[in-house]
């Protein structure tokens, strides 16, 4: 008795055994192969075979025909890839081919299949092995290529009310391969979803399709409908991947201002009222007028008159005294399509902008006499910066100072710029972390064109969407006029090499001119001396 148990379980053991190794090589044999002829591809670069284990490929010397039974056409595997990111898959690549490159040479590149039609191919046995052992037999895969088309209309493009969508066709639609949720509608913002419905309607000459939603949209905003490739199907190919753009608007009648409450502007010309959906617009006579309260407590009634499809109401007085005005349109002034309106008040606060010219108010070293020049610091009345060109380069980050005879660079010091100041250092050279300049000490007259240095600054102010005075940074220009320094080994005072006299001051302004005396505000060398007047 215990022999025959122990020959059972043997036996049952090395059946076991048996029916194990059966199935690695079944697997083996019946790997998962890209592409196949479950789903027309409209492109293929190339093959991939994947195995349940890692494997070897060799393939034939004279490669293997891929070919396409409707035209015979021949595309060669030639090549064979193993990654080691991917041990266990055969990618087969096609033979490459010519194709016109960089200046007008030939350069060979990786076919790829794109005729339409179906291919098929074998690989022979032996081909491919396992690691361990395993012999993948002689197989013949089959693959199809298939053309496309477009979507070339969707209907509606603007609603009040989403409902349903036509899409059109140039092929008749032979069959539609819909999600069972259907197609999916995103909003502008790709954040809410919705759903057309599996159903469908193909017309009677096959060339749209009419879908209709799970639930309709009428928030006002933009929707994507996504149409992934495949889905439409017409005799000879597949529909490409679309995105079609509708638009959801209130289209109920109404009216605007061209002011929106609680705005704050620069000026205030009169009132402005605009329409919307609105095809017919007229005065109700003897309806009271638009009145306007103004700031120190009175107010003034306009006139209206309608002038290309707007009402323009005008005031007799003038509306320039800084704060608050509030508009009050009545009810029925006016009627659109016959129906009339509802009153509104817009509440508009004036407000003053001071727009502050560019001007220079110091200057380092003071322009006069100075024993050396190694670094020149430009200070202006505002926050500035470099301005750039139409290649975002910087216009002015070299400028150049002259002695009469010799030109020397001035480089912009790019860690200087600290609001209202810009530095230049000369004859700067980069000393792999930092600019370091090497200073001027020859005897000389020194003369530099402050318009070479080009400035971005605040050349105009704005009330921003939450109500608040804000600086556009969109002006860009220089300073008129130079600055003069001499460079002298003597003590005397003076200005530009010259003198004081006995009992008379000598006067220079910034630029280095000579005035005789000061009469404008301003930072001027007396004797030498540093003034701001």
């Amino acid at each position: 008795m215990r022999k025959f148990t122990f020959l059972f379980l043997s036996m049952f053991f090395m059946l076991g055994t048996s029916v194990a190794v059966s199935q690695e090589i079944a697997d083996f044999n019946s790997p998962t192969v890209y592409p196949n002829d479950e789903k027309p591809e409209t492109m293929v670069y190339n093959i991939r075979i994947s195995f349940s284990k890692d494997i070897t490929v060799t393939l034939p010397e004279d490669g293997i025909d891929v070919v396409n039974t409707t035209t015979q056409e021949v595309v060669k595997i030639a090549n064979a890839q193993v990654y080691d990111w991917e041990t266990n898959v055969a990618v087969l690549e096609f033979e490459q081919k010519l194709v016109p490159g960089k200046d007008g040479k030939e350069e060979l590149q990786p076919q790829y299949i794109e005729t339409p039609g179906t291919y098929t191919y074998t690989i022979p046995a032996g081909c491919i092995t396992s690691v361990d052992g395993d012999v993948f037999a002689e197989h013949t895969y089959t693959f199809s290529i298939t053309s496309t088309f477009n979507v070339v209309g969707c209907s509606p493009k603007t609603t009040d009310k989403l409902e349903k969508v036509e899409l059109t066709f140039e092929e008749e639609i032979v069959d539609v391969n819909m999600p069972q949720q259907g197609l999916t509608i995103w909003d502008m913002y790709y954040m809410n979803s919705w759903f057309t419905k599996s159903e469908f309607t193909i017309s009677e000459d096959k060339k749209s399709v009419t879908l209709e939603l799970a639930e309709p949209i009428t928030a006002s905003g933009m929707y994507d409908l996504s149409i992934p490739q495949g889905i439409f199907v017409s005799a000879n190919g597949i529909n490409n991947y679309s995105t079609q753009t509708i638009t959801i608007q209130d289209l109920t009648p109404s009216f605007y201002t061209n002011y929106d409450d609680e705005n704050r502007v620069k000026e205030i010309p009169g009132l402005a009222i605009g329409f919307k959906n609105v095809s017919n617009v007229e005065l109700v006579e003897g309806a009271e007028p638009v009145m306007v309260y103004l700031p120190g407590g009175s107010d003034a009634a306009g006139t209206a008159q309608i002038i290309d499809g707007s009402i323009i109401v005008a005031f007799d007085i003038e509306l320039s005294e800084e704060g608050l005005y509030t508009f009050v349109i009545p009810a029925g002034m006016f009627k659109m399509d016959g129906v009339e309106n509802e009153s509104r008040e817009v509440g508009v606060e004036l407000y003053t902008f001071n727009i502050v010219p560019l001007e220079i108010v110091g200057v380092t070293p003071v322009a006069g006499t100075v024993s050396q020049l190694d670094k020149i610091i430009i200070q202006y009345n505002q926050n500035v910066t470099l301005a750039m060109d139409e290649n975002w380069q910087q216009i002015s980050r070299e400028i150049k100072m002259t002695d009469g005879e010799n030109e020397y660079t001035l480089t912009y010091n790019p860690m200087s710029n600290l609001g209202t100041t810009i530095e230049y250092l000369v004859n700067a050279e980069w000393t792999g972390y930092e600019y370091a300049s090497a200073p001027v000490t020859a005897e000389g007259r020194y003369v530099l064109d402050l318009s070479a240095i080009v400035v971005d600054y605040a050349g105009e102010k704005y009330i921003d969407e939450w109500g608040w005075e804000n600086t556009r940074w969109n002006a860009q220009g220089s300073c008129e006029g130079t600055l003069v320094w001499t460079i002298s080994a003597s003590d005397e005072t003076g200005i530009d090499g010259v003198e004081a006299e006995d009992g008379e001051q000598v006067i220079y302004d910034l630029t280095g001119r000579r005035v005789k005396s000061i009469t404008t505000p301003g930072i001027y060398i007396v004797n030498g001396v540093k003034v701001v007047k």
